[in-house]
């Protein structure tokens, strides 16, 4: 159980933290829909936690 505890917690900061280090290594060379998602801040990051809480959820059904 602590084995899956930790997957399912650390896979999406892990996605979370790489996605972080993308946009700051990379960010002029994204495409432009990315680069309109990154001059709004608030709608990147939504879009970013929407990604990981619903890729855990999709990770739990394929488990279940």
């Amino acid at each position: 159980m602590l084995r899956e505890l930790a997957l399912a917690i650390g896979l999406p900061i892990a996605l979370l933290l790489l996605g972080v280090l993308v946009l700051q290594q990379w960010s002029d060379r994204l495409p432009p829909g990315v680069q309109r998602l990154i001059k709004r801040r608030s709608w990147f990051w939504n879009a970013g936690i929407g990604l990981i809480i619903g890729l855990s959820f999709l990770r739990w059904l394929l488990q279940r």
